[in-house]
């Protein structure tokens, strides 16, 4: 039975802590928060050892054997050396980083460990994800939208600091879909977008087209303008020789339209991200299974952002990695 640690007590921390609930091979064990009460609500609820406001007392405990990291941005990096450091698997959430610098450290850090370290891009773990995987085995051209209703200026992801902003805080899961679903990686992008209306001055918007190594063509749309009708905040379309498809309903439905036929097929699934991703933690720290959403995807993902940012200043095509 593993162990394991919450560091951040707020909305993320009680979603995994109620993930970790349904999980046979691991426990809800300690509570870490700078708000001492936050960690001792979610220990009470969750019938923990230990809250604290120290994240030593996390690190120095042997029980622990695998920490969440589910703080603010610009303290993962800190956070995951320090786990790393102390011996614990860590599973950090998305984004990595607050710069691509930053997250390269940490992708340096996992690889030189011998401890699973996991990126929480919950979108690859959805069932539709996955169906839609299995219906366009080879696709010549993806899009993924991530379109948010408008951000509050105060809230701490908001921050170009703290948190980035919309495009790159929301905007990794869906860079990350997008390398995801196309099979390749991606090798140059054109994009264009601005700080339309957030007062922190945060790239708000943003549209990016992405060429893949294996010759897919994708395109990614984000930002806080408004969830758009019918679509929804998240949205898919694949187009492949087996023919093409879309998701919508925050990846909860699937039409595909199968080539050569005169009837769509339509499925329908859950919002089962989060769950899926820590089964997929548990499997590979006890199994010794490949990360299914490794610090490199977490970096790539990054540095999608990172090089889409770059182009909309340049107007120009940037390489996504040097």
């Amino acid at each position: 039975m593993l162990n394991a640690a919450i560091i951040g007590c707020g909305e993320m921390g009680r979603i995994h802590a109620e993930c970790i609930e349904k999980i046979d091979g691991i426990r809800n064990w300690a509570f870490c928060d700078l708000d001492l009460s936050r960690a001792e609500s979610l220990r009470d609820r969750f019938h923990g050892a230990l809250a604290t406001q120290y994240v030593s007392e996390i690190f120095s405990q042997p029980a622990i054997e695998v920490v969440y990291i589910t703080t603010q941005t610009n303290s993962h990096l800190s956070l995951t050396l320090a786990a790393l450091q102390a011996g614990k698997h860590v599973l950090i959430e998305k984004p990595l980083a607050v710069s691509l610098t930053e997250a390269m450290q940490i992708h340096q850090a996992a690889e030189q460990s011998n401890k699973v370290v996991m990126v929480g891009m919950k979108f690859r773990f959805y069932a539709l994800i996955q169906k839609a995987r299995r219906l366009i085995n080879n696709p010549f051209m993806v899009s993924v939208q991530v379109m948010d209703d408008p951000w509050p200026e105060h809230f701490w992801a908001n921050d170009p600091v703290i948190g980035g902003g919309n495009v790159v805080s929301q905007g990794v899961h869906g860079s990350d879909l997008l390398c995801y679903l196309a099979g390749g990686d991606p090798r140059q992008v054109f994009a264009s977008g601005a700080n339309y209306h957030q007062p922190t001055g945060v790239i708000d918007n943003l549209a990016a087209t992405f060429s893949f190594e294996n010759g897919v063509s994708g395109s990614l749309v984000v930002g806080d303008t408004g969830q758009p009708p019918a679509l929804g905040k998240f949205c898919v379309q694949m187009f492949g020789s087996e023919g093409s498809l879309l998701l919508t309903e925050r990846l909860t439905r699937l039409a595909f339209h199968p080539k050569g036929k005169a009837e769509n097929l339509e499925f329908h699934g859950e919002e089962d991200g989060f769950l899926q991703e820590n089964r997929a933690l548990i499997k590979s720290i006890l199994e010794n299974a490949p990360v299914p959403a490794s610090t490199w995807d977490g970096y790539m993902a990054q540095a999608m952002i990172d090089a889409a940012i770059r182009s909309l200043k340049s107007k120009k095509v940037e390489l996504v990695s040097e």
